[in-house]
């Protein structure tokens, strides 16, 4: 079970992705989801957040997951 920040992070995530998902193609969903979470989180909670979705956290949101991978914070796992 995961500690209450790390679920409060991942259900901050996924709430940004199903605010941003109504109305608009996938690609572009994405993009809106990482530019929101690299200009308003901490540098901290980015890290957190894209060591959760290295360890394959199955309650990341799938637009989130991918999202992460845009944030400037990623470096893609050796």
């Amino acid at each position: 079970m995961s500690d209450p920040t790390t679920l409060n992070l991942i259900e901050m995530a996924n709430q940004i992705a199903l605010n941003l998902k109504h109305g608009k193609e996938q690609p572009e969903c994405i993009s809106e989801i990482a530019k929101h979470i690299q200009r308003f989180w901490a540098p901290s909670m980015r890290v957190q957040l894209i060591a959760l979705v290295a360890q394959n956290d199955p309650q990341i949101n799938s637009l989130v997951n991918i999202a992460v991978t845009q944030l400037s914070d990623y470096s893609a796992p050796e």
